[in-house]
């Protein structure tokens, strides 16, 4: 393998490297938005949760003082009754006071049925509030995990793009230049190795006198798929 060709390939193996780390940390926001979106959602089941019950409790005591109100007109009807002398006249008390006393029941079957679901939702709170308590643990571990990730896979980008800085200033400013040009436009990656007698990036097959070619390790080659160097792996 001449000097070229290794340095293709120690290339090859700095970008390969490189492009493992750089996958991982373009996975970590994804990774946050997807465990902070699920902790938005807990917060917000919760907030409606209490929001409920506290527009609940809120038209609970609208509906006391209204069957306050229902009470003291049964109780003036009723005082009205011991003066009545007229059977039509306490016919008419006893319908007016029926007609309240029936208005007063379906607010009073409201104020029950808001305490029954109240309590359904007191229950369930708990629950909730414990869910979103280990979500919010899971977040911190997570996120500290992956801030000290991002700083490891950081600087060891950091010390590989100098070894690749290093190794690319040993080439020929020709070769140098393609191999930054390609690198910048093919995903940060320039060199690709032939695998199984193809390209090992896009999988073109080679040609069989190209196959040949690279088996003598004597001159780079380019790939007609994607336009990599290509370089058979040393034995």
């Amino acid at each position: 393998m001449t000097d070229e060709l290794r340095l293709h390939w120690a290339l090859h193996e700095i970008d390969e490297q490189s492009v493992v780390r750089e996958a991982a940390l373009a996975k970590h926001p994804e990774q946050r938005k997807s465990l902070e979106a699920r902790i938005a959602s807990a917060r917000q089941v919760l907030a409606a949760l209490d929001a409920r019950s506290a527009d609940s409790a809120k038209r609970r005591r609208v509906l006391d003082g209204e069957i306050a109100a229902f009470d003291v007109q049964v109780k003036r009807f009723e005082k009205q009754l011991e003066a009545v002398t007229d059977q039509k006249q306490f016919e008419a008390v006893q319908h007016e006071i029926a007609a309240v006393r029936a208005k007063r029941d379906v607010l009073e079957t409201e104020v029950l049925e808001r305490l029954d679901a109240e309590e359904k939702d007191a229950g369930t709170r708990p629950d909730k509030a414990h869910a979103l308590e280990r979500l919010e643990a899971e977040g911190r571990l997570l996120f500290t995990k992956l801030d000290a990730e991002a700083v490891t896979l950081k600087g060891e980008l950091a010390a590989l793009d100098a070894r690749r800085t290093e190794t690319a200033a040993r080439l020929d400013a020709g070769s140098r230049s393609r191999y930054e040009r390609l690198r910048v436009g093919r995903a940060g990656r320039a060199v690709a190795a032939v695998l199984n007698g193809a390209c090992g990036a896009c999988f073109l097959a080679l040609p069989p006198a190209a196959l040949q070619e690279a088996r003598r390790r004597e001159r780079l080659l380019g790939c007609d798929g994607c336009g990599r160097f290509l370089v058979l792996p040393p034995e």
